[in-house]
């Protein structure tokens, strides 16, 4: 959050005469707090590109006042060059510590830590399988070259889809589609994004054999439904959340398959404009649900 005695600076009046008028020295104080143009133009029941004009107007003025010698004027040019080379960095930061594109909609969109968007998505799940035995007898060291190996690969699947990587936990990733920007077509996304995960695996493990390196293979599990979404945490670290069933039958769903098999929810399968071949899954209990639930379940690639 910018200083207080910064905001305060730069929307002291410069002068008497010659300074902003009161709809100016509003806009000015917007954009002092850090306020994208959505957010403003919504405050000033304006459109987005009538307050760009504003903006770029506004700036406009105090460098013609700063050239005619106001020193007010210069020095609160001075300070608004500040604030957006201080947002710029902040929005560097955000990027390193957030999943793809929440960054952005933050800075773009004006969504605030705490605010809830109510959306549909599809939830992915990986784990690894019999990853625990691997780890037994592995040097630490070189599994972890394995794990980033394989992260990378999963992240380029699921980036490549437009998701969005949430979390990276041990042996296991979990994605999003349709989230933070809505994506009709997000069960397709999806699937899609887990064949790739598989296909890049098994590419990752071709390198391995000839490095005598143990190979990953994968459960996924696809789930599709209602999320609350949010940005949780404090200034120090936000993470963008999900919380709804669809996330927990995701989790669940995974442990159905064995490695290089992907299982889809009922609803992710039925949201699927082109159907796969699947098995059907009878409708079975999982753990944390008192009604059963039914799948689709994809063959695994060889191994």
């Amino acid at each position: 959050m910018l200083d207080p005695r910064i905001v305060d600076a730069l929307t002291r009046p410069v002068s008497a005469e010659g300074g902003l008028n009161a709809v100016e020295e509003r806009l000015l104080r917007m954009v002092a707090e850090g306020k994208p143009i959505k957010a403003i133009a919504a405050s000033l029941h304006a459109t987005p590109a009538s307050v760009a004009d504003d903006v770029e107007q506004l700036f406009l003025k105090l460098a013609q006042q700063a050239s005619a010698g106001s020193q007010g004027a210069l020095e609160r040019l001075r300070m608004l060059h500040k604030v957006i080379v201080d947002r710029e960095e902040q929005g560097e930061s955000l990027s390193r510590m957030l999943p793809g594109g929440v960054a952005q909609q933050m800075r773009e969109n004006g969504v605030q830590p705490g605010e809830t968007e109510r959306l549909t998505v599809t939830v992915l799940m990986s784990d690894i399988r019999a990853y625990s035995t691997i780890a037994e007898v592995s040097d630490p060291s070189v599994l972890a070259g394995q794990l980033n190996e394989h992260r990378a690969a999963m992240n380029h699947a699921v980036l490549a889809e437009g998701g969005t990587v949430m979390q990276f936990v041990g042996d296991a990733v979990m994605a999003v589609f349709g989230a933070p920007f809505p994506q009709p077509d997000h069960a397709q996304r999806a699937l899609a994004a887990a064949l790739a995960m598989h296909a890049g695996q098994q590419a990752v493990n071709d390198a391995w054999n000839q490095r005598n390196l143990p190979s990953f293979f994968l459960g996924i599990g696809l789930s599709t439904g209602d999320v609350a979404a949010a940005l949780l945490g404090s200034e120090e670290r936000l993470e963008y959340s999900l919380v709804g069933d669809a996330v927990n039958l995701a989790q669940r769903l995974q442990q159905w398959g064995e490695g290089g098999q992907t299982v889809l929810s009922e609803p992710t399968y039925d949201a699927l404009v082109d159907k796969p071949d699947a098995e059907r899954i009878e409708p079975a209990l999982v753990k944390g649900r008192h009604t059963p639930v039914g799948a689709y379940r994809m063959g695994a690639i060889a191994s």
